[in-house]
């Protein structure tokens, strides 16, 4: 992964990534070159190559939708195995292209329809709020991004950020969800990113990422663990979950954890949707 810079803009924020990976016994692997970030728009490419010959059999210009999709697949993913039973609101940490993707796909998953947003502007948050309303949702503004911690038991974190933004009052003593919680973490995908405080993470009574490895070198659960409150061993991969692991199940309506579902993004993701989208277009 390469950090862009712009000396004329302290926001600037843009980066390229390039991944690999493949799946064992499967027909093809997939090398990925995704870029964006503020100012840019996203853009990139998913290079479709076979296992049996190495030569290349598609070259998929998505412009980053198909990593948006299965980005907001894992977080639908989540919802659907670690959510509370009774869900009657959803809260969304950040407004931008990701934001509206993990709406979409929770969509298929639950069938609450209210949301309470928080946006860093009162102009992007506005927006988003006009936009999720005219597709069927109830939408609300949040003030303040705590209020997603005291009034919704699934919060959807899609923002870049660098500091904490969620949980430092309630870290503090603040109130507190009534009822089983589940958030899902999508934007610290890279070193440094972090948007949930280190206090709620630690406090948490499960701790689930889609790579275990990974989450200690990037991810929400990197600093905690390099802090020594949180051990790697105490993380659970989502696979584990998938494969029924007992104790990580939602148990019913009177289970009441707060669990955090990390999702930094891995390589498998990649190969899976540019394989579907490749099998597609053969049959079409």
């Amino acid at each position: 992964m390469a950090r862009l810079s712009c000396a004329s803009d302290d926001r600037y924020a843009a980066q390229v990534c390039v991944k690999s990976g493949y799946v064992t016994g499967a027909e093809h692997f997939v090398v990925k070159v995704a870029a964006g970030g503020h100012p840019m728009p996203n853009t990139g490419c998913m290079q479709v190559f076979s296992q049996r010959s190495g030569a290349l059999e598609a070259l998929l210009l998505d412009d980053g939708v198909l990593t948006e999709m299965r980005t907001a697949a894992a977080g639908a993913l989540a919802a659907r195995c670690l959510g509370p039973r009774s869900l009657r609101r959803i809260g969304v940490l950040g407004t931008g292209i990701q934001a509206r993707f993990q709406l979409r796909f929770l969509r298929a998953v639950t069938d609450c329809r209210e949301v309470l947003i928080y946006g860093r502007t009162a102009a992007s948050a506005e927006a988003c709020r006009d936009e999720w309303r005219a597709e069927g949702w109830d939408v609300s503004l949040a003030s303040h991004p705590d209020e997603l911690l005291r009034t919704c038991g699934l919060i959807v974190c899609v923002t870049s950020s660098r500091e904490p933004l969620l949980g430092n009052v309630i870290a503090e003593g603040g109130g507190k969800f009534d009822g089983g919680q589940l958030i899902v973490c999508i934007g610290a995908d890279a070193p440094g990113k972090i948007e949930v405080g280190t206090g709620l993470v630690a406090s948490a009574d499960l701790l689930v990422a889609d790579s275990r490895l990974q989450t200690e070198e990037r991810g929400e659960y990197e600093k905690v663990i390099s802090e020594g409150l949180v051990s790697l061993s105490d993380v659970v991969e989502i696979g584990e979950v998938l494969q029924g692991r007992e104790e990580c199940q939602r148990k019913g309506a009177e289970d009441d954890r707060l669990i955090i579902f990390d999702s930094s993004g891995v390589a498998v993701q990649d190969c899976v949707i540019a394989d579907m989208v490749y099998r597609a277009m053969m049959r079409s």
